[in-house]
């Protein structure tokens, strides 16, 4: 759905989003980006002797990747004013995460605009990693 059509949105509609395998080059580029440098991210015998069996990816990664689900099914025009997650197992190199997110309510906002909840989950095959809700504000219809 475009941005063109979120005013359309209903209760339940859904979206989804499939990441490309989770590579280490990604986490390494990550923890340049994010300033997280924990070892966790990308020494894979540091990660096994902190008991977390290989490298883990940063969690936030992890919510970028449900943040970009929204974004790009909202579209350019709408707003993301918030997103929040629980994190409930690790992302490795190698998996594919896939979020699919359905929209929980529609409502009028403050500011004029539609707002939509949308809840959100990432997963790794049939195991969920993240669950977490977005607020999206839709573009004001003329």
């Amino acid at each position: 759905m475009s941005s063109t059509h979120l005013s359309q949105a209903r209760v339940g509609d859904t979206f989804t989003l499939s990441m490309p395998a989770v590579t280490t080059t990604q986490l390494v580029r990550y923890a340049g980006a994010s300033d997280d440098y924990n070892r966790i991210h990308y020494d894979q015998h540091y990660a096994q002797e902190a008991g977390l069996g290989g490298v883990i990816a940063h969690g936030m990664l992890t919510m970028a990747f449900m943040g970009r689900a929204v974004s790009d099914w909202a579209g350019p025009a709408a707003a993301i004013v918030d997103i929040e997650a629980r994190f409930n197992a690790p992302v490795r190199p190698g998996d594919v995460v896939r979020v699919v997110g359905t929209v929980a309510d529609c409502a009028p906002g403050s500011d004029g605009r539609r707002r939509l909840r949308c809840e959100i989950v990432a997963q790794v095959g049939d195991k969920t990693v993240a669950s977490g809700a977005a607020v999206v504000a839709a573009p004001q219809t003329r």
